[in-house]
């Protein structure tokens, strides 16, 4: 059974309990990580995964929370004498800033630095991926301030699947994607309030409503944050199970 690992919970201003938004997915043979935030390798290490071991990025876009963390888990995997490839997905401006980072503090000058091969996405209503493990993995533009992508993967053998708005306000594309997911995790960065580029808690519920999917978990949530608050206003239009995460949360799907 596969299993989502949520590294960090919290908005781009997060709180002394939450990490910013990033996760793992982990499968019987492959290791995807879903953007790059804070202490990426001191993440994985409290779940017992070496920075070498992950073998696929995909950067949801190019905003500072999602992706500052990039240069050090690449120094890490290096570290630790990580040889084979390493892939990393997102859109055109995201790897374009992806690589000026690592541009930016001289990677180039590290000997023996593995290969790291980008693949740039196209933005479509829906796209999908080449396999990636076990995984057939689609991803849609969202309605964020930048280029976003959200997620849906599923799992070959089981048929189940998880989707992940990313960051983003009410969505069309966000609702397609997770269209009858068993589980589907959406930003709630506020309550109940609107606000552009960004969802509240009751539009997460109205998302997963229209979505028609079996769990809503809320993600990317601010540092004042009150769970039962925010679960109550996702499931003013949801009627399914909603869990406000917390950071190392472990889902299985």
């Amino acid at each position: 059974m596969a299993q989502i690992i949520l590294l960090g919970t919290g908005s781009a201003w997060s709180g002394p309990d939450r990490e910013n938004t990033f996760m793992l997915v982990r499968g019987e043979s492959t290791n995807v990580l879903i953007d790059c935030g804070g202490s990426p390798t001191q993440r994985l290490a409290q779940v017992g995964v070496k920075p070498s071991e992950i073998d696929h990025i995909i950067l949801t876009h190019n905003h500072p929370d999602h992706i500052y963390g990039f240069p050090l888990l690449l120094m890490n995997a290096w570290m630790a004498g990580r040889k084979t490839p390493l892939h990393v997905y997102g859109l055109k401006a995201t790897i374009r800033s992806a690589r000026r980072m690592l541009s930016a503090l001289d990677f180039r000058l590290l000997p023996n630095f593995m290969k790291i091969k980008y693949h740039v996405v196209v933005p479509n209503s829906v796209t999908t991926l080449p396999p990636i493990g076990e995984f057939d993995i689609a991803v849609a533009p969202t309605t964020h301030f930048v280029p976003t992508l959200a997620l849906r993967f599923t799992e070959r053998a089981t048929g189940k699947v998880f989707a992940y708005s990313s960051d983003t306000a009410p969505s069309r594309n966000v609702v397609d994607i997770a269209r009858g997911a068993n589980i589907f995790l959406h930003e709630a960065t506020m309550l109940d309030t609107s606000s552009e580029g960004h969802s509240s808690a009751v539009e997460a519920g109205q998302e997963a409503a229209a979505a028609q999917v079996g769990e809503l978990v809320l993600v990317h949530v601010p540092p004042d944050v009150r769970p039962t608050k925010w679960r109550a206003a996702a499931k003013e239009n949801f009627h399914g199970k909603v869990v406000v995460a917390k950071d190392f949360d472990v889902i299985e799907f």
